[in-house]
């Protein structure tokens, strides 16, 4: 099996996700580049509880197939990524409940709580492009071209994105990302959150050595 390894860490992720609750059915994404500029990635429709290893496919940076079943319909917007971000090397695309209820606020979240820091919060919220589109990867590519410093994006009305130096950062980018975006939604329920002040982001950072 080509890129068995690869396969193996995507659908090692897929669990993770799964069990975390961020994606479920078949709706949501993960994949990584490899080191000769392959996409290993989830494929398109089947459900995440059924999945195997042998259902991961593989296409390159166009998005053309190489091997496996048909690939993730969102492979136009992973790809975008990794054309245009060298720094991805990992990408979770998810539909966790937070995720999804802050993009369809359409606000951005400011920086709030430790986890949403270590996401590089502030979070955007993308313009609106449909699911499965080549808009889709525009619209995130642009967000994190300005923002180096940025590993999570709201899509508007859609999910979340999250990427990483290795599929393992990704992952914990989207986890870290929906448990601050759930305490920073419950908060607001209760008052107006209070963001960080620059004292506070830099004592942490001093803290953490960030």
């Amino acid at each position: 099996m080509r890129y068995k390894e690869q396969r193996e860490q995507v659908l090692e992720t897929v669990h993770l996700a799964y069990q975390a609750d961020l994606i479920r059915m078949s709706a949501g994404n993960i994949s990584l580049r490899t080191e000769d500029d392959m996409v290993v990635i989830t494929p398109s429709g089947i459900k995440y509880r059924n999945m195997t290893v042998k259902d991961i496919s593989v296409v390159d940076l166009e998005g053309e197939p190489i091997d496996g079943p048909p690939p993730s319909s969102e492979t136009p917007m992973h790809t975008a990524i990794y054309r245009h971000i060298s720094r991805a090397k990992g990408i979770c695309h998810t539909h966790s409940r937070y995720g999804m209820i802050q993009a369809h606020l359409q606000e951005d979240v400011p920086l709030t709580n430790i986890e949403l820091m270590m996401c590089g919060a502030p979070i955007p919220v993308a313009p609106w492009a449909a699911p499965g589109t080549e808009k889709a990867g525009e619209v995130t590519v642009d967000i994190f071209q300005s923002r180096p410093e940025l590993h999570v994006i709201l899509l508007r009305q859609h999910g979340l994105v999250a990427l990483g130096g290795s599929l393992a950062q990704a992952y914990e980018h989207a986890y870290n990302a929906e448990v601050g975006l759930e305490t920073h939604y419950k908060v607001r329920l209760v008052q107006a959150p209070q963001s960080f002040t620059e004292a506070q982001i830099q004592e942490i950072k001093d803290v953490y050595g960030l």
